[in-house]
């Protein structure tokens, strides 16, 4: 199921909250566990036990066999009714942890902005309303479990008297001996435990079923095609990125983010998306690297239809450093080698020079052995995206992509972080997400894209000089 949810598509992965995948691998599928690991062989202890005894009973007196026999079916279609109401209120139930699981993620990865607000008394009242309701809906299982037992009890309870009341008055016929109805009820005894513990065990397999259907409707998920047929191989990339009248939205229902785009970014080249927000410059970033596929047109590499390349020749010459850098909770080093986990120590150090990496990693007591914690959090930002930049460099891309590097950083990070880009730049095809003044002038050419469009293409001082949309844009953002 992890790997499933691993190679999901970036489209189909983005619809699901991840406190969603988060219940459903600990909730759903720790009922189908428990019902594998707990309930089956109970079972098959209990059958094997009902079966021995039944088969006395009806070596004894086959008839009163039969008369306790009868009851089976009213208890089927009593348990099957119960089973019925039990797989409902565990679906919702499900439900509703799924609820209480998405709530506590998202305000446990949002600890600054709650606290930040203020909101800590908000989050407990949201949080209690989203137990509350798991709450009622756990309890009205718990209450159908609880009902069930006693149910199937009186119904086996009323055939047993009627035994009873058979078996004495066959004892004052004389048509069974004293000893052979004691046998008799010795082999019925062993049959009542089971009859009611088979309920119990039919519940907790009407649960697991329902863990199970949720956890299929993950299985059943498409995941990203790796390689179409005929995948084009690519072992080597000159890095020339072609966008041929592209048209792209992100759900059928949705408006297009762009229409008929079209633009080139060449090898060698440093190419800056700016434009006003909306503009459509993430949606291209990620459509390089086959996040997300175009309805329309065509995006091509060094010539080839990207949707034909194998996935791993496209994505192994591409390397991304987002804008919010997400690191593993390992160490320095392990974050660095995630560009290329073959890489040699030698290498790793290498690549941390290069990004300014050794410049923090110096007064750190374990060096490169230092844990960052979960996501990073016990380095700063320019640290974290010094270790990013590093990472990107030890995979060598043709492409980079850099979602604003620089974006939130004080100006002596920013500083280091700009030296790293100019040794790592050149001879690539860099995509950047641009904001600052620093980086788009850096660039060789810039794109202003609107309304998923380029509006106008050249160099800032080219741009600046034409005075249209990109210097009014200029203007009101970098001016000082």
């Amino acid at each position: 199921m992890f790997d499933h949810v691993n190679r999901m598509s970036l489209a189909d992965y983005d619809r699901w909250r991840p406190g969603e995948f988060m219940s459903r691998f600990s909730i759903d599928l720790g009922l189908m566990i428990d019902a594998v690991s707990i309930s089956l062989p109970q079972m098959v202890q209990v059958t094997v036990t009902f079966v021995a005894a039944v088969t006395w009973m009806v070596s004894l007196d086959w008839v009163l066999a039969i008369v306790l026999l009868a009851c089976t079916p009213i208890v089927s279609i009593v348990i099957g009714r119960f089973n019925r109401l039990v797989t409902v209120s565990t679906r919702m139930a499900q439900e509703r942890i799924a609820d209480v699981s998405s709530n506590l993620a998202e305000v446990l990865g949002n600890q600054r902005v709650v606290k930040a607000f203020r909101r800590e008394n908000f989050e407990r009242d949201r949080f209690a309303g989203a137990n509350d309701a798991y709450f009622g809906a756990q309890m009205k299982v718990t209450q159908l479990n609880q009902t069930q037992s006693p149910v199937i009890a009186t119904i086996v309870s009323l055939a047993i008297i009627v035994i009873v009341v058979m078996v004495v008055s066959e004892i004052g016929a004389g048509r069974i001996a004293p000893a052979q109805a004691i046998a008799f009820f010795g082999a019925m005894a062993l049959t009542i435990n089971p009859m009611n513990r088979f309920s119990i065990f039919l519940g907790d397999f009407s649960r697991a079923l329902v863990g199970a259907s949720r956890v299929f409707e993950v299985l059943d998920l498409p995941i990203e095609a790796d390689d179409p047929p005929g995948a084009v191989r690519m072992p080597s990339v000159v890095g020339d990125v072609r966008f041929e009248n592209v048209r792209f939205a992100y759900s059928p229902e949705g408006a297009p983010v762009l229409d008929g785009f079209t633009a080139e970014m060449l090898h060698g080249e440093i190419v800056a998306l700016v434009g006003p927000s909306g503009a459509g410059k993430s949606t291209i970033a990620n459509l390089v690297p086959r996040f997300y596929s175009p309805q329309g047109g065509r995006i091509t590499l060094d010539g080839v239809d990207i949707a034909t390349i194998r996935l791993d020749d496209l994505r192994g010459a591409i390397a991304l450093v987002p804008q919010e850098t997400q690191l593993f909770n390992g160490t320095i080093a392990d974050n660095i080698r995630y560009g290329r986990l073959e890489a040699t120590d030698a290498e790793v150090l290498a690549a941390a020079r290069e990004a300014n990496v050794a410049e923090f990693v110096s007064a750190l007591p374990d060096g490169y052995n230092t844990r960052v914690g979960e996501r990073g959090v016990r380095l700063s930002g320019g640290q974290r995206q010094r270790v990013a930049i590093a990472r990107a460099i030890l995979r060598d891309p043709r492409i980079l992509i850099l979602d604003e590097a620089t974006s939130a950083l004080d100006s002596h990070s920013e500083h280091l972080i700009e030296e790293a880009l100019d040794r790592i730049l050149p001879g690539r095809t860099t995509l950047i997400i641009a904001h600052r003044l620093s980086t788009i002038r850096r660039a060789t050419k810039i794109l202003y894209i609107e309304s998923g469009e380029v509006r106008e293409t050249g160099t800032h001082d080219a741009l600046i000089a034409s005075g249209g949309s990109y210097a009014g844009l200029h203007a009101a953002q970098f001016s000082v």
